[in-house]
C-alpha cells in the first residue's frame, strides 16, 4: 500500500523529535580529568569506546555494583594526562550491600586492573591506547543541557583530539549564553503577534508547524528558518509549501521577536533547538495581552565590572553594551542596552516594577523600581561573579585546601620571555611550592589568557601561602622567590597613566652635554599617539631641537611602545623642558627634565 506523502512526513518529524541522537535517552554521568591539577568533568565513557574492553570490565566488577540511569555501566574512571597521553588514574565502583541495606565505594587502581586492560597495561600505567577521535572536558556552571546522553556543554570546555590515547590538539573554548525568549516558552508571544487577521478562514483552527534549521545572529535575530510541514486541525488540511502564506507569516512573526536566546558554543553561535514543533489557535489570545495603557518611558544606563588587564588588575567598570533587561509581568518582552549600555523601555503605566539586568560573565541585578522615577536616569552596575571565583577560582579557602592537601600554590604573572626561567626556578622545588600563571606570552605584552580575577583576590590567595612559608621556613623564603607573584612584586600594582608617563620620561630622558655647557635650555614639543588597546604606537617631534636631545627623547618612547597604558586613546602633545636653575619655568611645560653628568648621574645644571 502506498503511504501519502503527508503521512511520510509526518513520521519522519515525530521520528525525528522522539529518536534521540545518543544511545540512551536522558542525560548520562561521566568520568573525571584532572587537567594542570585541577579534576573536570569528562563528557564521555573512554572505556565504552572499546567493545572488548567494557565487556571485560563489565565481568570484572561486582555483581552487586549499583547502577543507575545516568550511570548504566555503574562505574566512574578517572583520567589524567601525563607526556600528552591519556593514562586511567583509577576507578570508582559503587556497591550495593543487601544485607547491611547500605551503598559503599570500591576503588580500583591500574595494578588492580591489569588482566582487564592486559594489552594496555605497561609499569604500573594504563594508557588509552584504544581511544580515537574527540574528548570534551568542562567545569563551571551548565551553559546548554540536552536530556540525552552527554549532549550539554559547560562554561569551559577543553575539547582533545587523540589518536591512539595520544592528545595530537587541544583547544579551550569558553562557552556562553545570551538571554533572551527561550524557543520553548514562545508559544504565547507568537500567537499574540500572528496576524490572524489575514487568514479568516483559520478561525478556531489548529495549526501545527513543523520548523527546522532555525538560525539565529550572534546579537539574537533570528536569521532563517525553514517551515517544512503545516497541520490544520480539525480541517484536516496538510501543508507542505515553506513558502504557503501561512508559513511566511509564521517566519515573519518569528523574525519579529528579539531577542531570542543565543548559545556560543565552542565557537559557535548557536540556539537550543534548530527543530521543533509548535501549535497555535486563535482562541487562546487574551484580551488583556492586546492592551496597552503607556504612560512613562524609563531610562538607564548598565555598567560591568570587568579586571583591567594591565597593572594593577584592578576592577573598573564599562558600559554593559548588550545588557539584556526584563520585567516581571512582562515575560514575552526584553530590552536590549545600546553599545553605551543605555536602555529605554517604553509604555510603561505608573507603579512598581521589577527589573532583572542580565549580561553574560557577570552577576545579574534584580531590583525593584518606581515609575516615574524621580532620577533622569537609571544606573545600574552589575558586579563580577564574586560567588563564583571564590568558590571555583581563588579564594583564601581554597588556598588553605590545597596548603592542607600539601599542594600549595602560588597566583603569578610570568614576564615576557621568562616563562622557561620561571619554570625552573629553584625556589619551586625547594619549597615544595607549585605555581598558577597568567602569562603575557605576545610581544605586545597582552596576557596570553584572560585574568579575570582582580589583584585584591590573587593577593588574599597568596597570603594564605604566604602565611604558611613563614611558619615552616621563616623569613628567608622571600629572598628567593621569582618575580610577579601577587603580593609581593610590587611592579604589579604600577598603574601605567599619565603621571607615570610623565615621571618616566623626566627620569629617562637625557638633554646633551654640549648643550648644557653652553648654559642652553630648550622646549620640545613632542607629538605621541595611543591605540584604542592603550598602547604608545609612534611619536614626532614638532620643533626644531638639537638631534641628541630629540634621540633620547624618541628612543624613551620607542622603549615604552610595548607597555600597556591607561592613557587616553588618540593624538596627544607633550612639552619636554631642559630646565637650569637660573631660569624661568615654562607654564606649559608638561614635562621638567634635568641634565646628567659624564657617568649618567642626573643633576641639576646651573
Amino acid at each position: 500500500m502506498k503511504i501519502p506523502t503527508f503521512f511520510k512526513s509526518m513520521m519522519t518529524a515525530i521520528l525525528f523529535l522522539l529518536i534521540p541522537w545518543e544511545g540512551k535517552a536522558t542525560g548520562l554521568s561521566g568520568d573525571f580529568i584532572y587537567l594542570q591539577g585541577e579534576e573536570w568533568e569528562l563528557l564521555a565513557k573512554p572505556i565504552n569506546r572499546d567493545s572488548v574492553l567494557f565487556h571485560r570490565l563489565m565481568e570484572f566488577l561486582p555483581d552487586n555494583h549499583c547502577i543507575t540511569t545516568a550511570n548504566w555501566e555503574g562505574y566512574t574512571a578517572y583520567w589524567e594526562v601525563q607526556q600528552s597521553h591519556l593514562y586511567l588514574h583509577h576507578l570508582e565502583v559503587c556497591v550495593y550491600d543487601k544485607q547491611k541495606k547500605e551503598e559503599y565505594s570500591l576503588t580500583y587502581q591500574p595494578n588492580q586492573l591489569k588482566e582487564v586492560f592486559q594489552p594496555y597495561y605497561q609499569d604500573g600505567k594504563i594508557c588509552a591506547r584504544w581511544f580515537n577521535g574527540e574528548l570534551r572536558a568542562g567545569k563551571g556552571e551548565l551553559v546548554r543541557y540536552v536530556h540525552s546522553g552527554f549532549d550539554r556543554n559547560l562554561e569551559t570546555e577543553q575539547v582533545m583530539v587523540l589518536q591512539h590515547g595520544r592528545i595530537k590538539s587541544c583547544r579551550t573554548y569558553h562557552n556562553t549564553l545570551r538571554a533572551g525568549m527561550k524557543m520553548q516558552h514562545a508559544q504565547d508571544e507568537i500567537i499574540r503577534r500572528f496576524p490572524w487577521h489575514r487568514f479568516p478562514e483559520y478561525k478556531g483552527q489548529r495549526i501545527t508547524f513543523f520548523v527546522e534549521n532555525v538560525q539565529c545572529s550572534s546579537d539574537g535575530h533570528l536569521v532563517d528558518v525553514d517551515v517544512r510541514t503545516i497541520f490544520v486541525r480539525p480541517q484536516r488540511e496538510n501543508i507542505e509549501d515553506g513558502n504557503h502564506p501561512l508559513a511566511k507569516a509564521f517566519e515573519e512573526v518569528l523574525k519579529s521577536i528579539y531577542p531570542w536566546e543565543v548559545l556560543f558554543i565552542n565557537g559557535k553561535y548557536t540556539i537550543e533547538f534548530k527543530n521543533f514543533v509548535l501549535s497555535i489557535w486563535e482562541d487562546k489570545l487574551k484580551p488583556s495581552q492586546t492592551n496597552d495603557t503607556t504612560k512613562y518611558t524609563l531610562v538607564g544606563k548598565v555598567y560591568g565590572e570587568e579586571v583591567r588587564q594591565i597593572p594593577p588588575y584592578d576592577v573598573v567598570k564599562f558600559p554593559a553594551g548588550g545588557a539584556y533587561l526584563t520585567l516581571a509581568g512582562k515575560p514575552f518582552q526584553g530590552w536590549l542596552a545600546d553599545s553605551t549600555g543605555t536602555f529605554s523601555i517604553e509604555h510603561l503605566e505608573k507603579g512598581e516594577y521589577r527589573l532583572k539586568v542580565q549580561f553574560i560573565g557577570l552577576t545579574s541585578c534584580d531590583t525593584l523600581i518606581h515609575v516615574p522615577m524621580k532620577d533622569d536616569t537609571l544606573q545600574l552596575r552589575l558586579s563580577l561573579p564574586y560567588d563564583y571565583i571564590e568558590k571555583y577560582d581563588c579564594s583564601p579557602a581554597l588556598s588553605r585546601e590545597y596548603i592542607e592537601q600539601g599542594k600549595p600554590n602560588l597566583r603569578l604573572i610570568i614576564p615576557i620571555g621568562k616563562e622557561e626561567i620561571i619554570r625552573k626556578y629553584p625556589f619551586w622545588k625547594k619549597y615544595g611550592v607549585t605555581y598558577f600563571s597568567y602569562a603575557p606570552l605576545k610581544k605586545d605584552g597582552k596576557l596570553d589568557c584572560y585574568l579575570g580575577t582582580p589583584n585584591h583576590l590573587q593577593t588574599a590567595y597568596n597570603e594564605e601561602v604566604f602565611r604558611y612559608l613563614d611558619k615552616k621556613f621563616g623569613q628567608k623564603w622571600r629572598k628567593e622567590v621569582p618575580p610577579g607573584i601577587f603580593g609581593l612584586d610590587q611592579s604589579l600594582n604600577e598603574l601605567h597613566d599619565y603621571n607615570w608617563l610623565i615621571k618616566t620620561l623626566s627620569r629617562e630622558c637625557k638633554y646633551p652635554v654640549a648643550q648644557q655647557k653652553r648654559n642652553k635650555g630648550c622646549v620640545l614639543q613632542v607629538e605621541y599617539t595611543v591605540t584604542p588597546e592603550g598602547y604608545i604606537s609612534h611619536a614626532t617631534v614638532l620643533n626644531q631641537v638639537p638631534r641628541a636631545f630629540r634621540k633620547s627623547v624618541m628612543q624613551v618612547f620607542q622603549s615604552l611602545r610595548n607597555v600597556p597604558t591607561v592613557l587616553r586613546p588618540g593624538k596627544s602633545t607633550l612639552s619636554i623642558l631642559f630646565w637650569l636653575d637660573n631660569m624661568k619655568k615654562s607654564p606649559k611645560a608638561d614635562v621638567i627634565i634635568i641634565g646628567y653628568t659624564w657617568d649618567d648621574k642626573p643633576v641639576l645644571m646651573k
